[in-house]
């Protein structure tokens, strides 16, 4: 069992190399090592292995899909590395937390996803636990139309003071309507007519067209997406993970 486990292993090995390489080497044909009847021998062989255990198919395609995978990440910390200074600007938001904390976290998020609501929970509740938590959140709403009105009145309430808890707020109610976006800014006393006022203002504008820039250079796909001291983490990221991760990089400080 072990002898055939570990055939089937070099098998995947050998067919993933052959169709990796291959189209390598068919793109420059100067430094092609192999002649045209090596090649074909090659590619018998490598069909012969399919055919033998076409398991490894699929096997074959998880690990060049990881590799794709490895590579998309790369790219993109790679790319936050170049737009460091961009993400953790805060002269177009806010910060929430300890200005002066030891733990810079950015968020891109979207008010009427249920992901980034989930884990908004838990954010608040690191921040409430942690005092040297820097949470800068980015506006970036793609699902709907009511996302960009949240968006746009959540960024406009920073001109009363009211962003902070105005942001929890909207974030621990459902799915959000206009009518239950400024219904929320009422219960908060804020001034609708001057929220509504603001909302157009070149500030809130330029605050979501930075971030869906940022967004679209740096390869982001969906929300909601964290950026702890230049690391990325996509998707729902829970309190435990965010503890140990935050543990982590300060470990790594000492």
């Amino acid at each position: 069992m072990l002898m055939k486990l570990k055939c089937i292993s070099y098998t995947i090995f050998f067919v993933v190399y052959v169709f990796v390489t291959i189209p390598l080497f068919a793109q420059d044909k100067k430094n092609n090592s192999f002649s045209e009847n090596e090649m074909a021998t090659i590619k018998k062989l490598a069909l012969e292995a399919l055919l033998e255990n076409p398991e490894i198919l699929r096997e074959a395609s998880r690990i060049l899909q990881a590799r794709e995978e490895q590579q998309r990440n790369d790219n993109v910390s790679n790319l936050i590395r170049e737009y460091s200074s961009e993400l953790t600007d805060t002269e177009d938001t806010v910060v929430i937390g300890n200005p002066t904390g030891d733990i810079t976290i950015v968020e891109f998020f979207d008010y009427n996803c249920p992901y980034c609501k989930t884990a908004a929970k838990d954010l608040q509740n690191l921040i409430k636990a942690d005092e040297n938590i820097k949470f800068i959140p980015r506006e970036w709403p793609i699902l709907n139309n009511n996302s960009v009105i949240a968006a746009k009145a959540a960024l406009a309430s920073i001109a009363q003071g009211k962003y902070k808890e105005y942001h929890w707020r909207l974030m621990k109610e459902g799915s959000l309507t206009e009518t239950k976006i400024f219904e929320i800014a009422k219960n908060l006393e804020i001034d609708i007519a001057s929220l509504k006022k603001d909302m157009e203002s070149e500030f809130v504008i330029n605050h979501i067209a930075k971030s869906t820039a940022l967004a679209r250079r740096i390869g982001f796909s969906g929300t909601p997406l964290f950026i702890i001291e230049g690391k990325f983490f996509p998707g729902f990221v829970p309190l435990e993970e965010l503890e140990l991760i935050i543990s982590d990089i300060r470990e790594s400080r000492m």
